[in-house]
């Protein structure tokens, strides 16, 4: 043995080439940054969920409507002025409702299934 040598021991291991710790060290923190983008997306997703997609029977609302109307004795400009306040009260029902509820409203025709129907929530909201 030398006597100018350095003395060898048992626990130490190969230095890793600066390149493969650089590439190791790169694998790592996109590892962590998936993780994190994943973790985001799972929380968004919970804390702001979609839109819940429903439906209502506009046809049905606006026949009642024209039905009461129709009956009453009121002058054609009454009429046409309850017609104009009726059509303000029904989108300003469906647009309350729409979001507060935080929903997608489409007319029931336009839906084959699936879907709730809201029309006597809706109606609901049209009562004074």
């Amino acid at each position: 043995m030398p006597l100018l040598s350095a003395p060898q021991s048992s626990t130490s291991q190969p230095a890793l080439h600066p390149v493969l710790r650089t590439l190791i060290r790169g694998v790592l923190i996109a590892l962590l940054l998936i993780g994190a983008n994943v973790a985001a997306t799972i929380l968004w997703r919970m804390y702001d969920p979609a839109p819940r997609l429903v439906t209502v029977d506009l046809n049905g609302i606006v026949q009642t409507f024209i039905a009461g109307t129709a009956e009453s004795d009121l002058s054609d400009d009454d009429k046409r002025t309850r017609t104009e306040t009726f059509a303000r009260e029904l989108d300003r029902a469906l647009q309350g409702l729409a979001a507060r509820q935080h929903m997608i409203i489409l007319p029931a025709p336009a839906v084959i299934a699936g879907a709730q129907d809201i029309t006597e929530a809706v109606e609901k909201g049209l009562k004074p």
